[in-house]
């Protein structure tokens, strides 16, 4: 094993007030949808929970901060799973439902992808009412952040838009004020690779053709960005059945390649 990264893909822990914590290929951050369900809030003890109130009002403050459209990166959320390993949570896909938001009017189910990444839906009522996020699964304290990358139409992007998403990250988290306490912290998150997560262990990270990965979790692929081949006409291929590009931060433990 080689040391590729202390946290997972950009998992920067928002430090909210806690209770007890694809696909890259399309242009939007794909969900999948998972099957209805209502969720008894009598139940909220079985499962993980984190308040929805605080985290939602986190989730709007980076959403605003966000680039206009046409953008590179998408802002999404997941809880970490402390009984998985990283393989096993980029390959998770949660049955019947993973993540829910109760309070007494409100019992919705939110879509979770491949991965247990999820965009935090702002549900009023959810929010006066002072409801609860709930987890189908057991999870640890913090819920981590994640940014996305757009890939487009073929899995290629060119080298000097993983440069554009990487400003664009810069931007967004540049516009933090250092007086927020609860976020802050993201200020001293790295984002100096990507992982690009494959349906399967035949995928691949490529340039002209040829394997270019600095090493692998599962399926999934890593790689650092070189900032002076953003400066080069490179294009960057996903070669397989893609699920989901993120950045992260280079040192996350990984296979060699």
């Amino acid at each position: 094993m080689k040391q590729f990264g202390a946290l997972p893909a950009l998992a920067c822990a928002l430090a909210w007030m806690w209770t007890p914590h694809g696909a890259a290929q399309n242009q939007a951050p794909a969900t999948q949808a998972a099957a209805p369900l209502t969720v008894k809030v009598s139940e909220s003890k079985q499962f993980g929970e984190l308040p929805y109130r605080p985290v939602i009002e986190s989730f709007r403050l980076l959403q605003s901060y966000q680039p206009a459209e046409p953008r590179l990166v998408d802002v999404l959320v997941r809880a970490k799973y402390p009984f998985m390993s990283d393989a096993e949570q980029d390959a998770y896909m949660p049955q019947r439902w993973g993540v829910a938001i109760v309070s007494p009017s409100v019992d919705l189910n939110v879509p979770v992808r491949r991965g247990g990444y999820f965009v935090l839906p702002d549900v009023d009522g959810a929010y006066r009412e002072k409801g609860s996020i709930l987890f189908r699964e057991p999870t640890t304290r913090p819920l981590y952040l994640y940014f996305s990358l757009r890939v487009g139409a073929g899995q290629r992007i060119r080298y000097a838009d993983l440069g554009k998403a990487s400003e664009q990250i810069d931007t967004l988290l540049g516009k933090i004020s250092y007086f927020n306490r609860q976020l802050r912290h993201l200020k001293r998150d790295k984002h100096d690779a990507i992982k690009a997560c494959f349906l399967d262990a035949s995928g691949d990270i490529l340039i002209d053709g040829k394997s270019v990965a600095d090493g692998s979790i599962g399926n999934c692929k890593l790689l650092r960005i070189d900032p002076e081949r953003m400066k080069s006409g490179d294009v960057i291929e996903f070669s397989g059945p893609l699920d989901i590009v993120t950045f992260a931060e280079s040192g996350q433990q990984a296979d060699p390649a």
